[in-house]
């Protein structure tokens, strides 16, 4: 599908007014269409209803997650030299009517959008099109249509060593729009095209997406912003989260688009032909190349401590009476890890320092998400305890008169 509708999109971006060209630009160009379109010549006009109406050559929809859809529909009127009247009007059908475009798909020397008036007290909206010729002519009408949504679930499933996983997803769509559609063209991103029809209050399910066998790393995700640095001194050990990494690449199996966000099922199989629940989580959005962490629960298998074992002031700065003003601080920090399973695991620990820092004698190699923020990936074997220490140096910390007395103003 994606293969044939997309010289169309080039077309319809190619030739669109500047009005409609941002706006494609901002939902990804789709079609769609409904309501009553007609052309009569002429320079006077009366609202009319007309049995034959010209058929939709196209219909496009944009799916953006949310309660709106941007529709696009693909039509062809027989306008007459001069000036035509299109009148479009809807009934029953939750349609925005300041976000309704026309635009043509011809030369702008032949066709011309003079003008659009809505008519009092009406779900409509009345074009006035100047045409140099008689022709038949493809025009494009996009609107925004409330009442159309849809959700991805994913379902996973893991081999019994918990080192591969089966991934599908599928497409929940939901119309309660006031409008049906029929062989029209979804789009949920620009990977993922697909023809269906979808009635007014149907809900249907589509399996869009399956991939088997994709690699995975089994890890314990420790976070020194939410997990307690003392666990032997804590009031409860609530455990350390436990899930599956994936990765979206194409090394991995992926990488070919984006993967959208969606709640997560979870199961494993337990070597006897069956499958067993793990959890639920929630897949954020992945982008091509990016990562995910799959929770399937806690464990208290794996005994993370952090405590500080040296602090020491350096490079003092003084004022002329003696007292400190700024100074730096050379600390370290001492990670103690125990795995108490009979398995080797994977941890990845996550931890922030803030201020201005420079790592020193950092213990491990780890990678930085941010500049306060890094991650370390730690093997432990089975039944290992070790420990970690990072020392780094904090510099330019001011003492609290300097910082009260030297501020910067700000500007107005």
């Amino acid at each position: 599908m994606a293969a044939d509708t997309c010289p169309i999109f080039m077309r319809l971006l190619k030739h669109a007014k500047p009005g409609l060209k941002s706006l494609m630009a901002a939902w990804f160009l789709l079609p769609m269409g409904l309501g009553c379109i007609l052309a009569v010549p002429g320079a006077s006009f009366a609202r009319t209803q007309l049995a034959t109406l010209p058929m939709q050559d196209q219909v496009f929809i944009r799916l953006d997650g949310r309660n709106t859809a941007l529709v696009q529909e693909k039509r062809v009127l027989a306008l007459v030299a001069g000036i035509n009247k299109i009148d479009f009007s809807w009934q029953n059908v939750h349609i925005d009517p300041d976000a309704v475009y026309l635009d043509t798909l011809a030369d702008p020397d032949d066709i011309t959008v003079l003008s659009v008036t809505r008519p009092p007290d009406a779900s409509a909206l009345v074009w006035e099109i100047y045409s140099s010729k008689d022709t038949d002519q493809p025009v494009v009408i996009s609107y925004l249509l409330d009442g159309l949504d849809n959700l991805v679930t994913y379902t996973a499933l893991a081999d019994d060593q918990e080192n591969t996983l089966d991934l599908e997803a599928r497409l929940i769509l939901r119309n309660f729009s006031g409008e049906s559609f029929d062989n029209t063209a979804f789009w949920l991103n620009p990977d993922t095209v697909f023809n269906t029809r979808l009635q007014h209050r149907e809900t249907r399910q589509i399996l869009f997406f399956v991939q088997k066998g994709l690699p995975v790393n089994k890890i314990y995700d420790w976070d020194g912003r939410t997990m307690p640095h003392d666990p032997e001194n804590a009031s409860h050990a609530p455990g350390i989260p436990t899930g599956y990494k994936i990765k979206n690449t194409s090394d991995a199996g992926l990488g070919t688009c984006d993967l959208v966000s969606g709640k997560t099922r979870i199961f494993q199989e337990d070597g006897r032909d069956r499958t067993i629940f793990s959890g639920e989580d929630v897949m954020p959005f992945v982008p091509n190349g990016g990562t995910a962490f799959l929770e399937i629960g806690s464990s208290q298998d794996i005994l993370v401590s952090k405590r500080r074992i040296h602090r020491e002031q350096a490079m003092v700065r003084r004022n002329n009476k003696g007292a400190v003003q700024v100074f730096d601080e050379i600390i370290t920090d001492r990670f103690i890890l125990e795995n108490t399973k009979a398995v080797p695991v994977m941890l990845t620990l996550t931890d922030t320092i803030s201020g201005q820092w420079e790592p020193m004698d950092m213990g491990h190699p780890y990678t930085r998400t941010d500049h306060e923020t890094l991650v370390f990936d730690i093997h432990l074997d089975a039944k290992e305890k070790k420990s970690i220490d990072l020392t780094y140096k904090v510099v330019n910390t001011f003492t609290g008169n300097f910082a009260r007395y030297n501020k910067i103003a700000s500007g107005n």
